[in-house]
């Protein structure tokens, strides 16, 4: 009796541990407002860590290929910086993926000024 109960109590602790997980937001990229508005959701869940990174792998995924400054003036598309420019590379991609994929393809080195 004892077996049953404790098997029954863990069977329903992982039940409501499963249901409890809150799955990562991820990019929807079907359009521009649906882009903004899951960055904006991934923003507001991301840990401190990630709400830092995440503006920078933006950057570092939107200027990828940029070897100098003089790239980017010259590169009218890269005058207006922002999810919906890259919506389709991160399409589907959780902060931590879209950090991960900033620190892969960035051909630029980003200093970041100590508050």
């Amino acid at each position: 009796m004892k077996h049953r109960f404790a098997v029954a109590a863990l069977a329903a602790l992982l039940a409501v541990s499963t249901v409890s997980a809150k799955e990562p937001v991820r990019l929807d990229a079907s359009s521009d407002a649906a882009a903004e508005a899951s960055w904006k959701a991934m923003h507001e869940e991301a840990s401190p860590e990630q709400k830092r990174e995440l503006p920078l792998a933006l950057l570092k995924i939107s200027l990828a290929g940029a070897n100098s400054a003089y790239d980017v003036v010259g590169a009218p598309d890269l005058q207006t910086l922002g999810i919906t420019r890259i919506k389709d590379k991160v399409s589907g991609m959780t902060a931590e993926e879209i950090i991960a994929l900033g620190n892969r393809v960035s051909t630029i080195k980003l200093e970041q000024a100590n508050e």
